[in-house]
C-alpha cells in the first residue's frame, strides 16, 4: 500500500474559548480548518493510498493548563491525563475530525511530543488520546515517538520537532522523569518549560500576546521605549527564575559563579535566535539523511542548504507577528508539510499553506 505523510506541528490547542469570552491561553482557533484538511486529503487518495498524519510535537499547549489555580510544575501522569482531557474536551470538532480520519483503516497517526505537550510522554495521556480519536482496536494505528526526539522515515527523511536544538528546552530521553521526596514520579521538565510556568504564563495575564510576537528580543527592545513597565516586569520575573532554577541550584558556590557567563550565553540569550543555524548544522552532520522537517520555532521556511539536503520547518497555526525585517508583517500559519512518492518510491518533500474552500464568513472567538 502506498502512503501519503502530512506533518503538522504547533498547533497548541488549549482548553478551548466560546464566543464573547476570551482565553488568554487558548492560541488555536482552526478546528474547522483542520477537519477540512484531513477530510481533503482522506477522500482525494486513492483507495490503495493510506495517509499517516505526524503530528511533530506542540499539538496540545499543556504547558498553559492551569493544575486548580495554579501553574503546576510537578507534573505526574494524572495531571497529565486531566490537563489533556480538558483540551481535547475544549475542541470536540477537532477531536471529531481526528476520529473521523482514524475510521479509515489505511489511515494512521504519528505524535512526537514537543516541549509544551511532553506530558504525552506519560501512558495516561497517551491511552487518552486514543479513547477520544481511535477507540478500540483502531488505537493499534497511534504511535508515540518517546524514546527519542526523532522520527526516522526509511527514506532518508527524519523529523524532530525541535526542542533539542536549543539548551533550554533540550531534556534527557533517558530520563524523564524524577521522583519527589514523597515518592511522586514527575516530568523531569527542562528550565525552558519552568521558565514558561513561571514567566511568560503570569506575564500573559497583562500581555496576552507577549508569546505570539518574534523575535522576543527584537519585541522586549521596542518594548523598553513604548512600554517600559512591562519590560521592567519581565526582567524581574524573568531574574527571579534564572538565580532560582540555575544559579541557587548547583551543588558548589564557586561553580556556580563560573558557570553564570555560560549560562546566560548558551540558554539566556539562546532566546532571540540561532534556530535555523543549530538544525540545518544537526541536518549537515547526519548520515544517511536528505531532508530534516523540525517545527518548534514557529518560523515556516524550505531550505536548501548548500550540501544539497532540504531542511524544513512546518511552522504553526497560531496567529504570530514577526518583528524581523526578513519576514516582517503578520502570518497566520496554517503551514504544514507533505511528502509524496512517485512510481519508483522516491519521496518528494513540499511546504504547503492551507486554503481549502474560502468560507464567506467565520466567528470571531473576541475582539485581538
Amino acid at each position: 500500500m502506498k502512503i501519503l505523510r502530512l506533518v503538522l506541528s504547533d498547533l497548541h490547542l488549549g482548553t478551548g474559548s466560546q464566543p464573547g469570552e476570551m482565553n488568554r491561553f487558548e492560541d488555536f482557533f482552526h478546528d474547522d480548518r483542520f477537519a477540512e484538511l484531513l477530510a481533503h486529503y482522506s477522500k482525494s487518495t486513492d483507495e490503495d493510498v493510506g495517509v499517516e498524519l505526524i503530528l511533530n510535537g506542540d499539538i496540545f499547549d499543556l504547558l498553559k493548563v492551569k493544575t486548580g489555580d495554579s501553574w503546576a510544575t510537578d507534573i505526574t501522569d494524572a495531571i497529565a491525563t486531566q490537563k489533556l482531557r480538558e483540551c481535547l474536551d475544549g475542541h470536540p470538532v477537532f477531536v471529531r475530525a481526528l476520529k473521523t480520519f482514524m475510521a479509515d483503516p489505511h489511515n494512521r497517526i504519528t505524535y512526537l511530543p514537543g516541549n509544551h505537550d511532553l506530558d504525552m510522554w506519560f501512558p495516561g495521556p497517551q491511552d487518552l488520546f486514543r479513547r477520544y480519536v481511535a477507540p478500540g482496536d483502531t488505537g493499534e494505528r497511534v504511535q508515540f515517538i518517546t524514546s527519542s526526539d526523532t522520527y526516522y522515515l526509511p527514506d532518508g527523511i527524519q523529523i524532530r520537532h525541535g526542542h533539542q536544538f536549543e539548551r533550554i528546552h533540550r531534556v534527557d530521553y533517558k530520563s524523564m522523569t524524577r521522583t519527589r521526596a514523597d515518592g511522586r514520579e514527575v516530568l523531569a521538565l527542562p528550565w525552558g518549560s519552568i521558565w514558561i510556568l513561571e514567566v511568560m504564563n503570569p506575564l500573559k495575564e497583562y500581555r496576552h500576546h507577549i508569546d505570539r510576537i518574534q523575535p522576543l528580543g527584537r519585541f522586549m527592545w521596542i518594548s523598553t521605549f513604548l512600554d517600559p513597565a512591562f519590560v521592567a516586569r519581565f526582567l524581574w520575573y524573568s531574574a527571579k527564575n534564572f538565580l532560582k532554577h540555575r544559579i541557587l541550584r548547583f551543588d558548589a558556590w564557586i561553580e556556580r559563579f563560573r558557570a553564570i557567563p555560560r549560562l546566560v550565553k548558551e540558554e539566556v540569550l539562546s532566546l532571540t535566535g540561532g534556530y535555523d543555524e543549530n538544525a540545518a548544522r544537526s541536518l549537515n552532520k547526519t548520515r544517511g539523511a536528505h531532508t530534516l522537517i523540525v517545527g518548534h520555532s514557529h518560523g515556516p521556511r524550505y531550505m536548501q542548504l548548500p550540501s544539497g539536503k532540504i531542511l524544513v520547518n512546518t511552522g504553526t497555526w497560531v496567529k504570530m507577528i514577526n518583528l524581523d525585517l526578513q519576514y516582517l508583517g503578520q502570518d497566520s500559519g496554517l503551514t504544514y508539510a507533505m511528502i509524496e512518492y512517485d512510481d519508483d518510491g522516491q519521496p518528494r518533500t513540499k511546504l504547503l499553506r492551507w486554503y481549502g474552500q474560502q468560507p464567506p464568513c467565520e466567528v470571531v472567538p473576541y475582539a485581538d
